[in-house]
């Protein structure tokens, strides 16, 4: 049976599934609720042979192929987590958690995910080995892929290729996008406490102003992308929170607390960046006679994508969908995605899930106007059962 007859069976129920996560967000590492629903599903429609709990709200499904021969190991991905946005109060279905909002899709890859899941058991009499399906928590903080990579719930090694989605609202539903290469930057954090000596605003020439100082490191952090990057590269880094531990009109504090990302698109210039945000911070604060301290956390390295599952997902799906429905990408973003963890590990594809509606505004992803039309549901279902079934060499069932 054709997936496309399989998956309209279910796209009632899947987007039930959809709207009843998007009315009940959780932030990551809090997605207990979800996680039970998921659970809850798989359990009351015996999706799997097995449910594996990774870490605290994480789940891994998995689908055991029947067919005797040579196994095969396949791992499909979906995110959970929802972030600290107010929905717009217009949307139908709307969060009912004041300030907490499914802006960013990830109730769709997770609706997606446990469809995809429904069609493929279809399939397990066709295939030999393990299905996992990933239903990961925490893709917001950077932390939810990591705990893949550190379970023993899998056999990690046996893992031959992976797959995800991700809804994108410059493409219509309907619509994937694929690009090969560097899609997307790593993305890490860093933390200045720079120190001073405080003392009254009106006689700053008693003191080590850290204030000053703080301004200062933040112009010369801008000329690490302007004059060390190349103009054939790119790069960012962005200081986004300041705070000092003084909170008066005419005091001078004794230090400031800054916050800040950096991503980069090569590992080269990744590793430069945090060697030179080191010696720029300490170097300017020791010329204004005071001093920092940083600290670093890294994130997920640049995603890159496999020109080989490319081209044969791009094989795939112009036959499903048609050519006109499948875009190749020449955009390269500077935002980051934590399934680069697990894509950096193993050889596999990411694709882009167009989300918009026709007729109807631009909506960008992390805003209270976000929204996903529900013909990506379906348009997710079929990417992802697609490049399963090709993955397992069961093509006449994606086509009919």
């Amino acid at each position: 049976m054709k997936i496309t007859e399989l998956i309209s069976d279910i796209e009632g129920a899947i987007y039930q599934v959809y709207k009843h996560i998007h009315e009940n967000p959780e932030l990551g590492m809090e997605e207990y609720n979800t996680s039970n629903l998921i659970k809850q599903e798989l359990l009351e429609h015996s999706d799997c042979d097995e449910i594996k709990t990774i870490g605290s709200t994480g789940l891994a499904a998995v689908l055991k192929g029947e067919k005797e021969g040579p196994e095969h190991h396949f791992l499909l991905r979906g995110d959970m987590d929802a972030l600290p946005v107010r929905e717009d109060p217009s949307h139908n279905p709307r969060s009912k958690k004041d300030g907490v909002m499914h802006a960013c899709g990830h109730d769709a890859h997770t609706a997606i995910l446990l469809g995809a899941l429904r069609v493929l058991k279809n399939y397990k009499k066709d295939f030999s080995g393990n299905l996992y399906f990933f239903f990961q928590p925490a893709e917001e903080t950077l932390k939810g892929a990591k705990l893949l990579l550190e379970t023993r719930e899998i056999d990690l090694e046996k893992i031959e290729g992976v797959a995800a989605c991700h809804v994108m609202p410059d493409l219509y539903a309907g619509d994937i996008g694929l690009k090969s290469g560097v899609m997307l930057a790593s993305a890490d954090q860093f933390e200045v406490i720079v120190k001073g000596k405080g003392g009254h605003g009106a006689h700053p020439y008693t003191t080590v102003d850290p204030i000053v100082i703080a301004s200062d490191i933040v112009i010369q952090l801008q000329n690490l992308v302007a004059r060390e990057v190349s103009a054939l590269d790119s790069a960012v880094v962005s200081i986004c929170s300041i705070h000092s531990d003084g909170d008066a009109f005419n005091v001078i504090p004794n230090q400031v607390r800054m916050k800040g990302t950096f991503r980069a698109l090569k590992k080269e210039t990744r590793e430069h960046l945090t060697r030179r945000i080191s010696e720029v911070c300490s170097h300017v604060a020791k010329a204004g006679r005071g001093e920092a301290e940083v600290t670093f956390q890294e994130g997920p390295p640049p995603f890159c994508n496999d020109e080989q599952w490319v081209d044969r997902t791009r094989n795939v799906m112009e036959k499903l969908l048609g050519e006109e429905h499948v875009k190749m990408l020449d955009i390269v973003t500077m935002g980051a995605e934590d399934f680069a963890f697990i894509k950096d590990r193993y050889p596999g594809v990411f694709v882009r899930i167009g989300c918009r509606t026709p007729g109807k505004e631009f909506t960008p992803i992390h805003s209270s106007k976000f929204t996903v039309d529900r013909k990506a549901l379906t348009a997710g279902m079929q990417t992802l059962c697609a490049i399963a079934l090709d993955f397992f060499g069961i093509k006449e069932n994606i086509y009919g």
